[in-house]
């Protein structure tokens, strides 16, 4: 066996080994308890990654989403390079979606595209200044890179490169716990897949599974 092999061996078995603890722990995620101009919120999660939803003035929510560019952006999945992305830094993918509504449609009934799909969504108020100074982040971010912009059919949503580089300490769990903390909120813990604990006032829908 090569040095080569060897090292990517050892980086697998470590990943493994993470991965098996941090099933065991996740995020707990504790709003702000008064808010003066609240506005409503949404993280919704999708088993393996999840997304941030923030409204529009104008009406509707955008859909927000961080991963690996490679691998979430462009759907060029492999054992091998799911098991090392996390130890070498890759190119980080910030992705968009624009709703008209939020998770629940203008009936009150849950979007279809999320039926079977989504597992949770916590909802939750932050201050309305926080909220605007965080999409207005984000759409910076995004529209810095628009020459990069993909649309990846299957996930419904549109990517483009990110200055930021995906790993270990920051991929999608661990951005979307500092955009919680953005938002106002407290977040403790960590995990490699969605899995978050919504303290009160915050309010989780724990959704059916898919047949």
């Amino acid at each position: 066996m090569n040095d080569a092999r060897r090292i990517v061996m050892v980086a697998v078995v470590l990943v493994l080994a993470v991965l098996l603890l941090s099933g065991c722990t996740g995020y707990t995620i504790r709003p702000p308890v008064e808010v003066a101009e609240p506005v409503g919120v949404h993280i919704v999660d999708y088993g393996d990654t999840s997304r941030l939803w923030l409204p529009e003035d104008a009406g509707g929510f955008t859909e927000w989403g961080y991963g690996d560019w490679r691998w979430y952006a462009n759907d060029k999945q492999s054992l091998l390079y799911g098991s090392v992305i996390f130890i070498w830094p890759t190119a980080g993918t910030l992705g968009r979606h624009e709703r008209e509504t939020g998770p629940w449609g203008a009936d009150g009934v849950l979007l279809p595209d999320l039926v079977g799909y989504a597992t949770h969504v916590h909802s939750f108020d932050v201050e309305s200044a926080d909220m605007r100074a965080l999409r207005d982040e984000l759409n910076a971010r995004y529209e810095s890179q628009q020459s990069t912009e993909i649309f990846n059919e299957r996930r419904q949503m549109a990517f483009v490169k990110d200055d930021s580089s995906y790993w270990l300490g920051h991929q999608s769990t661990t951005v979307m716990a500092g955009w919680a903390r953005d938002l106002g909120c407290e977040a403790s813990g960590f995990s490699l897949r969605a899995n978050y604990t919504l303290k009160e006032p915050g309010v989780t829908a724990v959704l059916e599974p898919k047949k």
